[in-house]
């Protein structure tokens, strides 16, 4: 089991700071200030991390994170024997006789949570319901009761009182993600949940403009461009998309248009993982070709250029 490691996050020049962003934090802060852990769930792309992170940059207090994972166990939180400690005794005190005691023992290492409800530290835990649900019962006491119950063969306190300042941030993606359990209703329940979704067209514009270096009007064409592609493939695409075109775009100082055979590459790279391409040009909405028609990736996003740019 690895070495605790604390984290400060510091406030990232390119986070981006809107009212509708702003709207969200005030709510999260106060909630956290309260004493109840926040739940920021949505879906993949939304900044549910990013606002976890700079949450904690604002309460100014170090800081564990955890990633979820079906493949954490409780020791995560609460520790484990890891490893052996020896101990060698030698006894020469009378030099014709040599006296060895030779011990070995397991040694206890204290898990994350541990140190945060001990220490008064930020837990921010990151896609948590990728963990099972019986790993993360162990959080349904620290949440309502403030006690961290610890393992029997655990030496000395068998159980810890929450520190008042520890604060708990929690992140997920919706249920139908591959690798995404259903959390149970017992920890649901003591969380404030703030649904997340994509951004408004200003703020995913603020965003690109603050992460690609792209002036606003060229942010403006990429914004709308993947915002069109969203709405007409039906799919969850999110601005993580727009920031890609747009940085690679500025980092190849590539004309945003479709005059520019870059630039459509460009984004046919990055949105072809992306929805399906082989749907007709009708799809959810567009006309100019019989229904069901098949359409190259390109054409689709030759079309949503020019409606775009």
């Amino acid at each position: 089991m690895e070495e605790i490691t604390l984290v400060d996050f510091k406030q990232r020049q390119s986070f981006v700071e809107t009212e509708k962003i702003n709207d969200v934090i005030t709510r999260a802060v106060a909630y956290l200030n309260a004493g109840f852990p926040v739940h920021l769930r949505g879906p993949a792309g939304t900044g549910k991390t990013t606002l976890a992170m700079h949450l904690a940059h604002l309460f100014n207090q170090p800081t564990i994170i955890l990633f979820g994972s079906d493949e954490i166990c409780s020791a995560e939180f609460v520790g484990g024997q890891f490893g052996y400690r020896k101990k060698v005794v030698i006894d020469n005190y009378i030099h014709s006789v040599l006296k060895t005691d030779e011990t070995v023992e397991q040694q206890w290492i204290d898990g994350r949570l541990v140190d945060a409800c001990r220490e008064g530290y930020i837990l921010i835990y990151d896609e948590f319901s990728r963990s099972t649900p019986e790993t993360n019962n162990v959080l349904l006491s620290v949440l309502e009761e403030r006690v961290l119950e610890l393992p029997i063969n655990r030496t000395g306190e068998n159980y810890i009182k929450v520190h008042p300042n520890f604060k708990a941030i929690f992140t997920s993606n919706p249920e139908r993600y591959a690798g995404v359990y259903a959390t149970q209703e017992a920890l649901l329940d003591r969380m404030i949940a703030i649904n997340l979704d994509h951004w408004d067209r200003e703020t995913e514009i603020r965003i690109v403009v603050a992460k690609t270096g792209l002036n606003v009007e060229d942010a403006k064409k990429v914004v709308d461009l993947v915002r069109n592609y969203r709405k007409r493939m039906g799919a969850n695409i999110s601005v993580r998309a727009a920031i890609m075109i747009g940085k690679v775009s500025n980092l190849l100082s590539v004309p945003i248009g479709a005059e520019s055979e870059m630039f459509v590459k460009i984004c046919e790279d990055v949105l072809g993982g992306r929805g399906t391409a082989d749907r007709p040009e009708g799809g959810t909405g567009g006309t100019g070709r019989s229904q069901g028609a098949p359409v190259t990736m390109e054409h689709v996003i030759r079309s949503l250029i020019s409606r775009s740019v």
